[in-house]
C-alpha cells in the first residue's frame, strides 16, 4: 500500500483503501486541535516541497554541471520562528551523480538563508514594536501578539543584526538638532564582579564597586520637510566623543571648509552637551521647558531658598516665555511686527537680568548663575524666525516623548 504522509498523524491511503471526504475533514480538524496553524503549514510545505522538486530541474538543474543527473539524498529538518509559532518541517535534498554537489530546492524557492531561524514577517513585527517602545516592554507585547517566546536580549540581538540598526549621521538638510540624555539602570554581572574583587584582594589592589547608573544619550534632527531624522543613541561615549565622531563623518576632508550639520541645537543647557556638540551647529536654543523645571529644585535644594522666593521666581520666569510667533504667513508679517517682537525679546532679557540680580542679592548663587547662563540662548528660535521665516522648536518635547 502506497502511503503519503501528510503530517504526524494525518495520512491518506492513495491506493487500496479509499477515504471519504468526511474522514479528510475529521483528520484536518484533529490536526488543527493538536498542532494548530503551524501543523497545517507543515503539511502545506510538504506539498510545496514535492512540487518544487518535480519542477526544479527544468529551471535550475541544467546549471549544475555539464551533464547533471540528480537523485534524492534524504531530507533535512528545519525550525523557523514565525508569528504563528515555531514551524518545524523537512525539505528534500538533491545530489548530482556527476559532480556530487548537493542542492536544496525548497530553500532556494523561498530564498531562505542557510542559518535563518526566524521569518521576515516576524522580524518586521519586532521592528515595528521596538520602534515605539523599549526592548523589555516590546518583548512583552510581541509575546502577547504571537505564540513566540524569547527575552529582551534576544530581541535586541535580532534588531542589531538588521539594517534598521544602521543610522546615518551625514546630513546636509537639517535645520535643528535635538540632544538629551536619560538615566537608566545598568546590568551588572555579579559573578564576574566577585571574581574581580577576589583577584584584587589577592594582588593587594583596591577594588572599586561599579555603579549601576548609566545614561542613554540621544540625538535626532529635523529637516526642511519637518521630518524627524535619528542620528543615534549612545550609552558609553561622552558628548565630546559623540560630537567629534559626527563632525568627522560630515567633514572627512580637512582641507575643505568645515560644514555644520544643522543650524540650531535645542538642548537643556547641560554644559558637557553644549561643549561637545558646539561644532555641529551655528546657534543654540535653550529648552524653555527645562528652565522653570530645573530652577525650582535648584533654588530649593542647592540654595535653600524660601518658598515665597521660589514662587516669585517661577511667576517671573513663566511670564517671560509668553512671546508667540504670529500664526500668519511670514510674507504677511510687516516690519512693524518684527520691531515689536524684537522689543519684547529685549524686555524679556532685561527681566531675566533683573531676576538674576535679585537672586544673587538674596544669596541664591546657584540659581543666579543658572539664569545668567541661559539668558543669551532662550530666544534663538525667535531671532532665527525673524531672519529666515522658518519656525523651529523652542523645547525638546519631541525628544522627551521619544525617550519615554
Amino acid at each position: 500500500m502506497l502511503n503519503q504522509n501528510f503530517a504526524l498523524n494525518l495520512s491518506a491511503s492513495l491506493s487500496g483503501s479509499p477515504f471519504s471526504f468526511d474522514e479528510l475533514i475529521l483528520e484536518t480538524k484533529s490536526l488543527f486541535e493538536r498542532e494548530g496553524v503551524p501543523g497545517f503549514l507543515r503539511v502545506l510545505l510538504s506539498f510545496i516541497d514535492d512540487f518544487v522538486i518535480n519542477h526544479w530541474y527544468e529551471q535550475h538543474g541544467k546549471n549544475c554541471c555539464e551533464s547533471p543527473s540528480f537523485r534524492r539524498a534524504g531530507k533535512k529538518s528545519k525550525n523557523i520562528l514565525t508569528t504563528i509559532g515555531l514551524v518545524c518541517f523537512e525539505w528534500t535534498l538533491l545530489r548530482c551523480k556527476t559532480c556530487g554537489k548537493t542542492h536544496n530546492p525548497l530553500k532556494s524557492f523561498f530564498e531562505l538563508a542557510t542559518y535563518q531561524t526566524k521569518s521576515a514577517e516576524l522580524e518586521k513585527v519586532c521592528l515595528e514594536v521596538v520602534s515605539e517602545d523599549s526592548y523589555r516592554k516590546g518583548t512583552g507585547k510581541i509575546i502577547n501578539l504571537t505564540p513566540v517566546k524569547f527575552n529582551h536580549r534576544t530581541l535586541h540581538r535580532w534588531v542589531m543584526r538588521t539594517a534598521a540598526a544602521e543610522i546615518k549621521v551625514t546630513h546636509s538638510d537639517l535645520n535643528v538638532l535635538m540632544a538629551d540624555g536619560t538615566k537608566y539602570k545598568k546590568f551588572i554581572n555579579r559573578s564576574q564582579e566577585e571574581k574581580k574583587k577576589n583577584l584584587c584582594e589577592k594582588l593587594g589592589q583596591e577594588y572599586k564597586e561599579p555603579s549601576n547608573r548609566g545614561e542613554v544619550k540621544i540625538i535626532m534632527g529635523i529637516n526642511d520637510k519637518n521630518e524627524v531624522i535619528p542620528l543615534g543613541a549612545w550609552t558609553s561615549e561622552s558628548w565630546k566623543v559623540i560630537g567629534n565622531a559626527i563632525y568627522r563623518a560630515n567633514n572627512p576632508n580637512r582641507r575643505l571648509a568645515p560644514v555644520k550639520v544643522a543650524n540650531i541645537l535645542v538642548a537643556d543647557g547641560e554644559i558637557a552637551l553644549g561643549r561637545g556638540l558646539k561644532n555641529l551647529v551655528y546657534h543654540k536654543q535653550r529648552c524653555q521647558w527645562h528652565v522653570p523645571h530645573d530652577l525650582a529644585p535648584l533654588m530649593k535644594y542647592q540654595d535653600g531658598a524660601a518658598t515665597e522666593d521660589i514662587t516669585h521666581a517661577m511667576n517671573e520666569v513663566n511670564s517671560i516665555f509668553e512671546i508667540k510667533i504670529p500664526e500668519k504667513d511670514f510674507e504677511q508679517v510687516s516690519p512693524e511686527d518684527l520691531v515689536e517682537i524684537n522689543g519684547k525679546i529685549k524686555d524679556c532679557e532685561l527681566q531675566i537680568k533683573r531676576l538674576t540680580e535679585l537672586l544673587s542679592l538674596k544669596g541664591y548663587s546657584q540659581a543666579a548663575t543658572y539664569l545668567s547662563n541661559a539668558k543669551d540662548d532662550l530666544f534663538t528660535y525667535l531671532r532665527y524666525w525673524m531672519k529666515t521665516g522658518i519656525v523651529t522648536p523652542r523645547v525638546t518635547s519631541k525628544l522627551e516623548r521619544l525617550m519615554r
